[in-house]
């Protein structure tokens, strides 16, 4: 791992923790919102450096920030957006809105309408990658209550039949 990496994924981390005091997040909410945006932003950074496209890029580095927001949700107790929001703060396509709207305004059409469907498409693709895990995760959580449901019905079957005996 090259040292401008590390870099990034720290500066990653440093500007997740501010924007999590911005949104009032405090201890350890905190810390698995600043982990989570450093996460993020290595899934970016190592699926880029292997030759996936950008949009694509952002769409794997969104799956890892969801299902590490589902799981620290869980270890925490509170809702997931509470990290998901803040982890995400590293992969805003903000310089992308930036830059088209600066070739528009300096009369680039074409640079601007390249730049600007680039940044819809890395938008879409966050957005994609958020849902895609919140609804797999939704799915599991309901049919593993569905089993728990059904495994307490049968035990209270085998009691009564027990009784009855």
């Amino acid at each position: 791992m090259e040292t401008n990496t590390i870099i990034q994924i720290l500066a990653a981390v440093g500007s997740t923790f501010a924007f999590g005091i911005i949104y009032n997040l405090k201890g350890k909410k905190l810390i698995f919102a600043s982990i989570g945006g450093g996460i993020g932003w290595a899934v970016y950074v190592f699926f880029k450096s292997h030759g996936n496209s950008n949009p694509g890029s952002f769409l794997f580095a969104a799956m890892a920030i969801t299902i590490f927001s589902e799981i620290s949700a869980r270890v925490l107790k509170t809702p997931v957006t509470s990290t998901l929001i803040a982890s995400l703060i590293p992969l805003v396509p903000g310089s992308g809105v930036y830059f088209t709207m600066s070739y528009f305004v300096q009369g680039y059409t074409e640079m601007a309408i390249s730049k600007g469907i680039e940044t819809l498409l890395i938008t879409v693709a966050i957005t994609v990658g958020i849902v895609m895990i919140s609804a797999f995760s939704q799915i599991y959580y309901k049919i593993k209550k569905y089993d728990l449901k059904k495994q307490a019905q049968l035990k209270k079957q085998k009691f009564k039949n027990k009784l009855y005996k």
